[in-house]
């Protein structure tokens, strides 16, 4: 497992790699960045106003104790979690991500699950409606961004906006009917997962077993949606939380004056949905796709210089990063792990889950 586990990772890192090559290769053929300025980076970066900076640092922390509040509405139905297991899980989980890149994503479920004393396939299911929630948010975060047009653009990034205008309305149409989807699947479970395991025949065992043990893991997570207190609370968070990432980054870019100290709230959550984009490419402990997609948004839709954009994307990557970091490392000293422990559990409940599904499979 270990060696299949690697080799993904490697296949991953590879396809970032000439995804971001190809990106990088069109970006410095640009004429903008034929006249990069290393003293103006430099410069935008030490005149940042450290009171925003600040401000920015607490929504930062905050966003990690609304993720775990709304983790605890969400495993409601299973268990009422800890507060301070789920706070800790979050931070370890995205240091994680920092550290490794995507596949660190199952620290989360597998280390809440190890002190919760629950099945691994519980808060994987978890995990999966957490990410739910937050694609929808993205998404209607992009289209109200969409609908009242941030000002400040330049006449190139309106073009660019009303290209974007039509992949935005497709991308809520395609929101509502995953809502609308996933209400039909909590009401008809059972007849669902049989009609599609019977489609599913034709696909060799190993692959039906995994799909069913999916099936079963996303009706788990589903639960939460039988309690209407729980789904609101979950919904209301997910809502606070994307508009708090936003308002760090809003700090964050008006820190840097000049442009950007004019910067509106609703450009700044463009940013951010661009930046949200840009981390399914990722390299470990560098970033690469986030802060791609946070140059692209303020090079290419508001005409930010390709110098001041390129500091505003290193100033976000360490604000979102090095504190949580830093934290991490405090908490497991305090929780007497490491990194290495911390992969070793993770792997431990993935085989557990493997275990799980060859077993119901084979039932």
């Amino acid at each position: 497992m270990k060696k299949t586990k690697g080799r993904k990772r490697w296949i991953w890192l590879g396809i970032s790699t000439v995804i971001l090559v190809l990106i990088i290769y069109n970006l410095r053929h640009n004429p903008e960045w034929r006249n990069f300025d290393w003293g103006r980076l430099w410069a935008s970066l030490v005149s940042a106003q450290p009171g925003l900076l600040l401000v920015a640092l607490a929504g930062v922390f905050l966003t990690y104790l609304i993720r775990a509040l709304r983790w605890q509405f969400l495993m409601h139905p299973i268990k009422k979690g800890s507060l301070w297991v789920l706070l800790v899980g979050q931070f370890l989980g995205f240091s994680s991500i920092y550290l490794v890149g995507r596949p660190g994503e199952f620290v989360r479920p597998a280390y809440i699950a190890r002190k919760e004393s629950l099945p691994i396939t519980s808060m994987v299911a978890v995990w999966l409606m957490e990410r739910i929630c937050d694609t929808i948010c993205l998404v209607v975060l992009f289209s109200v961004v969409l609908y009242f047009a941030p000002v400040g653009m330049s006449s190139a990034g309106k073009n660019v906006l009303s290209v974007m205008h039509k992949a935005g309305d497709a991308m809520l149409v395609v929101t509502i009917i995953l809502v609308a989807g996933l209400v039909v699947y909590r009401l008809k479970t059972q007849v669902l997962m049989d009609w599609t395991l019977r489609m599913a025949r034709f696909l060799p065992q190993s692959i039906q077993r995994h799909l069913e043990h999916f099936l079963h893991s996303f009706a788990e997570g589903l639960q939460v949606v039988r309690s209407l207190p729980d789904f609101a609370g979950s919904v209301v968070l997910s809502v606070v939380l994307w508009g708090t990432n936003a308002t760090v980054f809003w700090l964050t870019l008006r820190s840097l004056g000049g442009t950007l100290g004019e910067f509106a709230w609703l450009a700044a959550a463009l940013v951010l949905f661009c930046a949200s984009l840009g981390l399914v490419v990722q390299f470990p402990g560098i970033g690469g796709g986030y802060q791609v997609g946070i140059i692209l948004a303020l090079t290419e839709i508001f005409g930010v210089g390709a110098d001041v954009s390129t500091g505003a994307a290193i100033l976000l990557w360490l604000m979102m990063s090095v504190p949580v970091l830093l934290v991490s490392l405090g908490l497991l000293v305090h929780e007497g792990l490491s990194f290495k422990r911390l992969e070793a559990i993770t792997e431990e409940e993935e085989e557990e889950m493997e275990e799980e599904a060859a077993t119901k499979g084979a039932e």
